[in-house]
């Protein structure tokens, strides 16, 4: 790493250092995942501006092939008459060091996000452990006196035809699934019938969790990521029975993620993990999820349509690849530049 960018490691708190021996409510677990995500992601984009300037330094303090001196990081482009040097490319040597002092600022910045994400993180902590305490105690409490409390008589079961007793919590017990039915209610909406729905409920779950585990591209999630991959798995809008293209690939560099996934210039794109033409935003979809993707080291399947020549004229192919975002010798973490698609009027 450049001694510009090179900080004190920033060590990111582990999973099972939040939950360790805390009890915590879903609200608060998914509040502490999901920070951990942001802090996770905005290490990729960091360890990503790093190896982009190592790249530009090495360039830039690299001997030239001829032998001359090398272009240098702040030295002058110039030779002694005033003349611009002939011996290098002026124009490749000012882009260069401009991309340095760019990545050099959103270094900073990236590195004060991450403090301030790892402070509220911790202030996290400590607030749940304080408040998970105290409803842990409240809640023994509560359950002592509910064992301590007189039972009602036991009384008879018409759904099992047995004699069934009061649980302290007021389920059913000395019977079958008793824990799933009211003592009070043996009548109710809690009989018979509902353990029908929840057969079903569990074959849906079942058959959910075979169809993640069949895909190529489902090895089996971190904790991280567990919650945002199954809401992508489950459509939160109407289905989109004919993927619409909203992006083209206009630039794809070599030994790059995307041209190792195959992904070649002039495709359309039609879909992008859970992201279609209806809710890119404008691309910032994309942006927003393809760090978070690279941190947990994960593939997304994409989705693009690719021209080819045939005798009898030019016909499109709808072809599903597999993109893994991740940090490369060159800039981002896909290695490709998307434009926004235009239709051209001649079904391209």
């Amino acid at each position: 790493m450049p001694d510009c960018l090179s900080t004190p490691s920033r060590r990111l708190i582990p999973q099972h250092h939040i939950s360790r021996g805390r009890i915590m409510d879903a609200s608060s677990t998914s509040l502490l995942s999901s920070k951990r995500r942001e802090l996770l992601a905005l290490d990729t984009q960091k360890k990503s501006l790093e190896s982009e300037a190592e790249a530009i330094v090495a360039e830039l303090t690299a001997e030239l092939p001829d032998g001359g001196p090398p272009i240098g990081i702040s030295t002058p482009l110039v030779d002694d008459e005033g003349f611009p040097r002939a011996d290098i490319d002026i124009y490749r040597a000012r882009t260069l060091r401009k991309r340095f002092k760019e990545i050099q600022n959103d270094h900073k910045d990236l590195l004060r996000r991450i403090d301030r994400g790892l402070v509220e993180v911790a202030a996290l902590m400590v607030s749940f452990s304080k408040s998970n305490n105290d409803e842990a105690d409240s809640a023994t409490n509560d359950e002592q006196q509910l064992r301590s409390a007189p039972k009602p008589a036991p009384k008879f079961d018409p759904v099992t035809g047995k004699w069934v007793v009061k649980s302290w919590d007021g389920a059913v017990a000395g019977v079958q699934d008793g824990e799933r039915r009211r003592f009070d209610d043996l009548m109710g909406t809690n009989d018979a019938s509902d353990y029908v729905t929840g057969t079903a409920t569990g074959g849906g779950i079942n058959a959910a969790s075979d169809a993640v585990t069949s895909s190529p591209a489902a090895t089996t999630p971190s904790n991280a990521t567990t919650e945002s991959f199954m809401r992508q798995q489950q459509p939160t809008e109407p289905v989109v029975a004919h993927l619409e293209p909203f992006a083209i690939i206009d630039q794809v560099f070599s030994n790059s993620p995307a041209s190792s996934a195959g992904i070649q210039e002039g495709d359309v794109l039609l879909q992008f993990g859970p992201i279609h033409s209806n809710n890119h935003e404008n691309f910032s979809a994309i942006a927003k999820l393809v760090p978070q993707i690279a941190g947990d080291k994960k593939n997304v399947p994409i989705k693009v349509r690719r021209k080819r020549e045939m005798e009898l004229g030019e016909i499109s192919d709808v072809i599903d690849l597999e993109l893994w975002p991740r940090v490369w010798e060159g800039r981002g973490l896909l290695g490709c530049h998307i434009s926004k698609y235009v239709d051209n009027g001649r079904g391209s």
